[in-house]
């Protein structure tokens, strides 16, 4: 069985049997998608989805790859509490998967947090080049995959986030597509009500602390408190238990920098 397999089954397994565990819901406070290596490098910031591409030439095509859609995702973790026990997953809804064959992958990197969707391109790959490098690299070891190009995306950010929460209140990721081959994704942006959202939940058997049926207070995640018998598709769907994201700028849905490579 394949790392997502396994990790969907994990958290379909934390939700079905610890009915009683706190599952923490965090919808995505900031997503776009840009171009890089298109020689018109542009920002996509009120979309309903998020291209994930590579565009591969022919064998016989010296020209370089190409990436027209790369997805950032940042996420508010003020006043989340995570434990060392904790499991955390980014979780994705692909509308549709074009794939020339199935060698493809889609990596996970953290990047900087220092933008919102109104930033210029320049602040764009300040955040950016230093955690893509990795993907340049192929150093497997500092990303998390997906290959399996079903439905839902889901990606094991545990570590990541505890490490985000040391240096701050925000966590931001960039996905981008991998193969020797033409791939493209869409994901669900915020913008279209099935947004990524991050799941946060004790491991089964861990003691929970606090008080399930405490108050929330206003601009934190809501706490689910019952197991979803539709496992992970039903979680994303129950939107009255999901915190709305930060409300979308007004601004127009692109813009373009007109940045050559």
């Amino acid at each position: 069985m394949n790392r997502r397999g396994i990790i969907l089954m994990l958290l379909a397994a934390v939700i079905a049997v610890c009915g009683q565990c706190q599952a923490t819901e965090i919808p995505a406070s900031q997503d776009v998608y840009v171009s890089l290596g298109t020689g018109n490098e542009t920002v996509y910031n009120q979309s309903d989805t998020l291209l994930c591409a590579t565009n591969v030439p022919d064998a016989n095509n010296t020209t370089l790859n190409s990436y027209p859609g790369v997805p950032l995702i940042q996420f508010n973790l003020s006043g989340i509490d995570i434990a060392d026990d904790d499991i955390a997953i980014l979780v994705l809804k692909a509308a549709s998967v074009r794939q020339m064959d199935r060698s493809g992958i889609v990596a996970l990197v953290t990047i900087g947090s220092d933008w919102d969707e109104q930033s210029d391109i320049t602040t764009f790959l300040v955040n950016i080049l230093p955690a893509r490098n990795l993907i340049v690299k192929n150093d497997l070891s500092l990303m998390s995959t997906n290959s399996d190009g079903d439905d839902i995306y889901a990606f094991d950010v545990s570590q990541k986030l505890m490490q985000a929460k040391e240096r701050g209140d925000k966590v931001s990721f960039l996905l981008e597509a991998i193969g020797n081959s033409t791939t493209e994704i869409d994901f669900l942006s915020k913008e279209s009500g099935q947004g990524p959202y991050l799941m946060i939940m004790p491991y089964p058997g861990q003691p929970i602390s606090g008080n399930a049926d405490q108050a929330i207070p206003a601009g934190q995640p809501v706490q689910a408190d019952q197991a979803d018998p539709e496992g992970i598709s039903g979680q994303m769907n129950q939107t009255d238990q999901i915190l709305s994201p930060d409300s979308v700028s007004a601004e127009p849905p692109v813009n373009t920098f007109g940045l050559a490579q």
